[in-house]
């Protein structure tokens, strides 16, 4: 039988360790764990908002320094706490969340690169439409 005294410590290491417990895997094939997310998800949605400062005004300018702003407000907000900032963003996992900021940010600079907020000139086509066929398979 166990005694008091090694039951208690027992159970104080094994509730100090359940309080450390980290991921150890995301689930999702080929994405690891990140050893420290959200100085990188942070660091990330800033840049995002130094490149969109050089987009004149757009509606992409608009939309995406909204979500930027809101991803960075959530990450402030949650004080470190990983499972906070998945559950207010809700766009999946930290890692998820890192890849999408990183993707944002190559739409950013291509989109800066290429002058994507200029008029899109359509150019008009004239429909031509397709001969008839009848059913033996000869032009009307």
């Amino acid at each position: 039988m166990l005694s008091n005294s090694l039951l208690r410590t027992t159970l104080r290491l094994s509730t100090r360790n359940l309080s450390t417990v980290t991921k150890t895997s995301t689930g999702l094939v080929g994405l690891p764990v990140h050893p420290n997310p959200l100085p990188e998800l942070q660091s990330l949605n800033e840049s995002i908002l130094t490149s969109l400062s050089k987009i004149p005004p757009c509606g992409y300018k608009t939309n995406a320094t909204l979500m930027t702003n809101f991803r960075l407000k959530s990450i402030t907000e949650a004080e470190g706490d990983i499972s906070k900032v998945e559950a207010e963003i809700d766009c999946g996992q930290i890692e998820e969340l890192i890849i999408q900021a990183k993707d944002e940010l190559q739409v950013v600079e291509m989109y800066y690169e290429n002058k994507l907020w200029e008029s899109i000139h359509i150019q008009e086509e004239e429909f031509v439409e397709a001969p008839k066929v009848e059913e033996g398979g000869e032009k009307a």
